[in-house]
């Protein structure tokens, strides 16, 4: 597929690529808690700044993914490529299914 006039692949997420994709993603989850317990008053001003954010991170984890600059990726792809990617990568690595493979190789609790 194409982002811009970049052509891309589809990123295989190896354990390298989670590396650098966990490195990247380090203030969402604390963003995400800040928005959920921002005060009435205050809280679209919070919705705001994590959208700023979350969209700089995404930004960050296309750039990750596909070796292209941040820059380019600000400037030139529409949001509508960027999640169209996004849910690409989801499909090619089977994100769906990892929760559900990772609690199946969870001990069992002697309680069931």
């Amino acid at each position: 597929m194409y982002l811009h006039e970049k052509r891309v692949t589809i990123a295989k997420l190896t354990p390298a690529k989670w590396r650098q994709l966990f490195n990247a993603v380090d203030q969402l989850p604390g963003l995400i808690i800040q928005v959920l317990t921002a005060p009435k008053e205050d809280f679209y001003a919070y919705v705001i700044q994590a959208l700023d954010l979350a969209l700089n991170e995404v930004v960050e984890i296309t750039s990750i993914l596909t070796e292209i600059e941040k820059e380019y990726i600000d400037e030139n792809v529409g949001l509508d490529e960027l999640t169209e990617y996004l849910l690409k990568v989801v499909k090619l690595n089977r994100l769906d299914t990892i929760p559900k493979n990772v609690k199946s190789l969870l001990p069992k609790s002697q309680n069931q």
